[in-house]
């Protein structure tokens, strides 16, 4: 994901570049892994701003393959979320799908026991607690796991309006 972020007080744009772990239900975009990537360049008129707005919009690309470089699979997220300094509920989610996509099942199974324990009140919470609920009984072999998680990327995917998948959800193709 690559936001070009304006700010509030000044004309210009930050540069945020990051992923977006689409196996958790959501018709909005976040930055899961990653953000801001450069400061503040302010606009000061349009022929210096365009040589700026080249340089940050190459500085994204750049940004971007080195993200398809660290998290190739599903198992490079899962590395990530077992170094995470204070996991909440999105993280042990994160973990706990990852960990079932490596068929590490009582991995997952911890973690979303942690998630269950999140005690924060709101809405998606609610929602993240339920959908651990449901992914729990399938972190068996045979128990349809993966394909759950295909169609949560699938109906995400819909939701955010980007093109679907010719293979696999999980895996991109190339």
């Amino acid at each position: 994901m690559i936001e070009f972020q304006p700010s509030a007080w000044s004309r210009g744009s930050y540069l945020n570049v990051g992923a977006c772990w689409l196996w958790e239900e959501k018709d909005f975009l976040s930055f899961d892994a990653g953000y801001r990537v450069a400061p503040f360049q302010p606009f000061t008129d349009t022929a210096e701003f365009t040589a700026v707005a080249q340089a940050l919009a190459e500085q994204a690309a750049a940004e971007v393959l080195a993200l398809r470089d660290r998290f190739p699979t599903p198992g490079h997220v899962r590395a990530l979320m077992r170094r995470h300094p204070n996991p909440r509920i999105r993280e042990h989610m994160h973990a706990g799908i990852t960990a079932g996509l490596a068929g590490a099942y009582d991995e997952g199974r911890r973690h979303f026991a942690l998630a269950a324990a999140e005690t924060d009140q709101a809405p998606w919470v609610d929602a993240l607690k339920q959908c651990g609920a449901e992914l729990v009984p399938l972190l068996q072999t045979g128990g349809g796991f993966e394909a759950e998680i295909a169609a949560i990327v699938t109906r995400t995917r819909r939701a955010l309006r980007l093109p679907e998948w010719q293979s696999s959800p999980l895996i991109p193709p190339g």
